[in-house]
């Protein structure tokens, strides 16, 4: 009976921690085709014409693109609040509900007064998603290494 009892809860919390965690495949943790842990090269390749101040990349098209300090020629951040949009095809200016919707609820949300943060992380924990969304848009987007 012990047993049977201990099988149960066991199986109970399982199920109970996949409810609490919605962790989103790794490859969906990137904009316009480019991940965090990706070359810089081939994210230029992929983005086009840009300007570089320090370790960050402005392109023309509202990407920007963090260089990682202690691994050069790695994309460590990249964001976004224009252009480009997430493997599963949300991008700025589209509506907040499309984010749950799309990814489930967020492993940690963040409220202040004006505007709202959820944050997802990969399944393996070493890439983050964010977006913040203000007066129920979407106004940022943000891959970044952990």
């Amino acid at each position: 009976m012990k047993n049977k009892i201990l099988t149960v809860l066991a199986g109970m919390m399982t199920m109970t921690a996949a409810v609490c965690y919605a962790t989103v495949p790794v490859d969906n943790i990137a904009i316009a085709d480019v991940a965090p842990g990706s070359s810089v090269e081939a994210a230029k390749q992929k983005l086009g014409t840009h300007n570089q101040r320090g370790d960050k990349l402005f392109f023309t098209n509202g990407i920007v693109i963090e260089v990682a300090e202690y691994t050069p020629g790695i994309v460590e951040e990249i964001e976004t609040k224009s252009g480009g949009a997430t493997p599963a095809g949300i991008s700025v200016g589209m509506k907040e509900s499309v984010i749950t919707q799309t990814y489930g609820n967020p492993d940690k949300l963040e409220r202040d007064s004006d505007d709202t943060e959820y944050t997802y992380y990969s399944a393996d924990y070493t890439k983050k998603i964010e977006f913040k969304v203000i007066r129920g848009k979407i106004v940022k987007i943000k891959c970044e290494l952990r």
